[in-house]
């Protein structure tokens, strides 16, 4: 499926309708040209997260892997079958759902540098990690908020959390590293699964939040994602990375309620999710 959407800072509009199944496509439909077009995806790996960013000029960034190898699969129909080349990846905190695929993704790419929050635990997969960075020497940042990553010319990734050090040293998932990707106008807001607590450090702290794109925290749990927070980012889209019949029952209700304003994609009912943006316009494609 394809939702096409025009976008500009001060007005928006759908220009793809979706009805029963059946996708109209009014005949002011833009098209973006391939030379300066940021690829984000949001792969469908269950009950867990993994993003897959391409710019323009081929820099390839991971963020977190899911629960098993599933990434493998998405991350081979996205890339050429040559490719096996990540230049950065990401593990916004080490819970099994995050960090599993990441281990078999070590073991098939070649990884340029790694970027974590700093967060350790004792788990048999961390442990794995930590050993295949160490044996394949890959530099290891820990992220602190400030830091900025040059992606490309003109692509930013802004670390926005953690802080250093970590303030909520007992909660990994408060240990989430959580990043803004700008490109040109468009800004995508990626969350890991920090909860309120820390929404609300962002908030207090005047920390910019405002972002077109929304990975909504914590895959739609009640413990993330509270009003004011939503308030702040103003999303025009909600991706929620999401398992189908999870038994966490995710995403709340009271979660879905307050984003009513986004349009909301979910991987348990959409697939993988990619968006394509130029930096003004962006267009959103589900895979069902």
């Amino acid at each position: 499926m394809i939702f096409i959407i025009k976008y500009r800072k001060f007005a928006y509009s759908f220009l793809g309708i979706l009805l029963v199944g059946t996708i109209f496509v009014w005949s002011a439909v833009f098209s973006l040209t391939a030379d300066d077009i940021l690829e984000v995806h949001f792969f469908d790996v269950g009950q867990g997260d993994s993003i897959f960013i391409e710019t323009p000029f081929q820099k390839q960034v991971l963020i977190d892997g899911g629960p098993d190898k599933t990434v493998l699969e998405k991350l081979n129909q996205t890339m050429p079958f040559y490719d096996r080349k990540i230049d950065l990846l990401i593990l916004t905190h080490p819970d099994a759902d995050h960090i599993t695929g990441l281990v078999d993704v070590l073991e098939y790419y070649q990884v340029g540098h790694i970027l974590t929050s700093g967060f350790e635990t004792d788990t048999a997969v961390y442990k794995k990690w930590r050993e295949l960075i160490d044996e394949k020497n890959i530099p290891l940042t820990i992220a602190q908020a400030g830091q900025k990553i040059i992606l490309s010319e003109g692509i930013v990734l802004e670390i926005l959390w953690p802080e250093q050090p970590l303030v909520d040293a007992k909660s990994v998932n408060n240990a989430s590293v959580v990043s803004r990707l700008i490109y040109r106008q468009t800004e995508f807001l990626l969350t890991g699964d920090i909860e309120k607590k820390i929404e609300n450090i962002l908030i207090e702290r005047n920390t910019n939040l405002e972002s077109d794109i929304l990975k909504v925290p914590h895959h739609g749990s009640k413990t993330s994602s509270s009003y004011n927070f939503i308030k702040a980012v103003n999303p025009k889209i909600s991706v929620i990375s999401v398992g189908e019949n999870n038994r966490y029952k995710h995403p709340n209700q009271e979660v879905l309620d307050i984003l009513k304003n986004a349009f909301i994609s979910r991987t348990d009912k959409n697939g993988d999710i990619t968006i394509l943006t130029n930096g003004e316009l962006f267009e959103v494609k589900t895979e069902r």
